[in-house]
Formats: C-alpha cells, sequence, structure tokens
C-alpha cells in the first residue's frame, strides 16, 4: 500500500514538469461567460476544450472535435507570421504588449469564424512562452471567444 501510495505520488510531482502556468482570458465576445483557463508548456497548450501543440512548423491539435490543423508558410525570423491549413488562414503581428491578429478560422465546411483582434500579453514564464509562440496565443484567445459565445465543437 505505501509502495502505490509512493508511486502516486511521484506521478503527481511529475505531471506538471514542463508547464510555465496558465493564462486567462476574458472574451470580448461574450463580457458575461466565464474566463477560460489554458495550461503553458513548452510549444503546448491545453485547456478543457483546446489541446494544441507545435509541431515543426505547424499547429496541431483540437479544440473539441474540431481537429486544428494549420502551417506556417512564411520565412522564420519575420516579424509578421502568416499561418494557413485546412484549419483556415491567419497573421499574427506581434508588439511589446499585445499580439494582433487577423485572419479566420474553419471550424467546418459551412461555419468560418473571424480571428480579428489584439491579444494582451501579460507577465510571467507562461507569457514569455507564448510571446515566443503568438499562434499559439492568437489560437487560445480565439478558442476563449468561441467558447464564451457557445458555439458547438
Amino acid at each position: 500500500m505505501r509502495a502505490l501510495i509512493l508511486i502516486l505520488a511521484a506521478a503527481c510531482a511529475t505531471s506538471g514538469a514542463g508547464s510555465y502556468g496558465s493564462v486567462t482570458f476574458k472574451s470580448a465576445a461574450n463580457y458575461a461567460a466565464r474566463p477560460v483557463t489554458f495550461s503553458v508548456g513548452k510549444g503546448h497548450l491545453s485547456g478543457s476544450d483546446l489541446d494544441v501543440w507545435l509541431d515543426g512548423n505547424c499547429i496541431r491539435g483540437a479544440w473539441g472535435r474540431v481537429p486544428v490543423d494549420i502551417c506556417r508558410d512564411d520565412k522564420d525570423g519575420q516579424p509578421v507570421q502568416h499561418w494557413s491549413g485546412s484549419s483556415g488562414v491567419f497573421t499574427v503581428t506581434p508588439a511589446p504588449d499585445h499580439v494582433s491578429v487577423t485572419g479566420y478560422w474553419n471550424l467546418d465546411t459551412g461555419r468560418t469564424v473571424d480571428m480579428t483582434q489584439e491579444v494582451r500579453i501579460e507577465q510571467g514564464p507562461q507569457w514569455v512562452e507564448l510571446r515566443k509562440n503568438p499562434a499559439l496565443l492568437a489560437v487560445a484567445a480565439n478558442a476563449a471567444d468561441l467558447q464564451a459565445a457557445h458555439l458547438s465543437r
């Protein structure tokens, strides 16, 4: 029995390994909606409905049952990043305190949503990671808005 408790304690201690913390978004789409929180890891974001990660120059994962598959199609090192794929097309423009997002997200063959917004960047290691990967920040902020708008996933 003690061995089982020790194994469970070790598993709990290592389950947060690689996590930088969490970020919370209050949706501008529905101010009455509850804030949405995501856990941030190295090149990875996850929450109750969103699980996305960097796979080379692509973002893969899902928002509920909606697949996320989008790749960076500009040259690395450019301040403005252009992303496109079966999940949509968007551009992120990083600034010191925010990221500007323009474009759209394909939820399925009949539903496309506008991603245009400015996402504020806060302080902490989780925000440093998202500043390095502003496209993940764009996807998370839009997933929070979609959840607040009660769109089915």
